[in-house]
């Protein structure tokens, strides 16, 4: 059995391990948490501190594995030291710096022409008030590398908002770097692909719904997206691009960009699956291929079938009720049965505050729903909403922004 160190054990990590252990290989759960809620679907659990890359390299010496696939961007440049030291496939350590720091992303893709809004990179409150008008407003302010999830991003309308802006990202600063960029109109889009041998294969494409919050958190993602043929053709294109150009030469690469019209904007990559359920349900529920697999075949010398990609409807729809203390959920126990439903579940339980959307780590809850097309899956998303009754508590503070 090949072995597979899968640098992350988090909760939406749990069906990476079943898959891959359904497809015969022996997998190592690494994560720096010792109660690791994925850690008993593993082979076997270590509990270590990847982010670490010393450390990493240490265990990985002393214990031989023949790939390690990172699951989060927490795990991907560490992932790609070790691999490049110890011969194991994987993109190189500049490739994976490009595709978590936001500052060098950008200016790796305006030096190779792709598509940018206008940006600046600065460390300072004073940096921000003194550039923010190069850039104008709307403005978007987030850390360059804050790990993911959404942290620390919010959107600046005027200059009144700067300094709460600059304080809401400071917290997940992880090098110093702050961006500032030009906020673009248009629908925003995922995008998950493949890299084999450096050829970038399409795997599905969601257009976003936002409610108009300062921080901007998606609360569904609609499979496959609804674009004209034209628009499709530039999205595939250009992420295309934007992958090789980042050094994306081997496994996924989940993608963000806005489309309005017929002009396309860049927002950022990361060279790892999509996050939550993405990775290992939606992108096979849309497009067949099951990515967990296909990346651990691509990792152990192995080509990856994807000649036979389809474009079928998937949701991934976020639940978002109003701001209170959540007492229960109804509902639920009946739509787990239903057709087309592949998953539901809380993150939030009893007790705590919903509605507050900071950052995609305070979603309340999902579900995940599958259709021959689109509407068909959009259709059963909204089924479900309808469908959950919620019971909440007034909290007695102001309703946030």
């Amino acid at each position: 059995m090949k072995k597979i160190a899968i640098l992350g054990a988090g909760i939406y990590n749990m069906r990476i391990f079943d898959l891959l252990k359904d497809a015969g290989y022996y997998t190592i759960a690494i994560d720096g948490n010792p109660q690791a809620p994925a850690a008993a679907r593993a082979n076997e659990f270590v509990h270590l501190n990847f982010s670490d890359k010393e450390t990493l390299l240490n265990y990985v010496k002393n214990n031989p594995v023949d790939a390690i696939l990172p699951v989060n961007d927490w795990g991907t440049r560490p992932a790609a030291y070790v691999s490049t030291i110890l011969g194991l496939k994987g993109i190189s350590e500049e490739a994976a710096l490009a595709a978590t720091d936001k500052g060098i992303m950008r200016d790796t893709w305006q030096k190779n022409s792709l598509p940018n809004p206008p940006y600046f990179i600065f460390s300072t409150l004073q940096e921000l008030r003194e550039k923010i008008r190069s850039v104008g407003f709307p403005c978007v302010v987030k850390p360059t590398d804050s790990g993911g999830s959404g942290r620390g991003i919010s959107v600046l309308q005027n200059e009144k908002d700067i300094e709460w802006a600059f304080n809401f990202a400071i917290p997940f600063v992880r090098n110093n770097r702050l961006i500032c960029e030009g906020f673009v109109e248009g629908t925003e889009l995922t995008i998950e692909s493949i890299s084999v041998h450096g050829q970038v294969h399409i795997l599905a494409i969601s257009d976003k719904v936002k409610p108009d919050l300062r921080t901007r958190v998606a609360t569904s993602l609609n499979y496959p997206a609804n674009l004209t043929t034209e628009q499709l053709n530039l999205v595939k294109d250009t992420v295309k691009r934007a992958v090789k150009s980042l050094g994306i030469h081997t496994g996924m690469a989940h993608t963000e960009a806005i489309i309005n019209g017929d002009k396309i904007t860049l927002v950022e990559t990361g060279a790892r699956g999509g996050g939550g359920h993405i990775f290992h349900t939606i992108i096979e529920a849309v497009s067949g291929v099951n990515a967990p697999v296909a990346m651990a075949n691509l990792l152990t010398g192995e080509i990856p079938d994807l000649n036979h990609i389809q474009q079928r409807g998937s949701v991934y729809r976020f639940f978002n009720p109003p701001y209170g203390i959540l007492k229960s959920v109804k509902g639920m126990d009946e739509i787990k049965n239903w057709p087309g439903i592949l998953d539901i579940g809380m993150i939030k339980q009893p007790g705590d505050v919903v509605g507050d959307l900071k950052n995609s780590l305070e979603r309340a809850g999902h579900v995940i729903t599958s259709g021959l097309n689109r509407d068909e899956a959009v259709n059963l998303a909204d089924r479900v909403e309808e469908t959950l009754i919620w019971e909440l508590e007034p909290v007695p503070v102001s309703v946030p922004e």
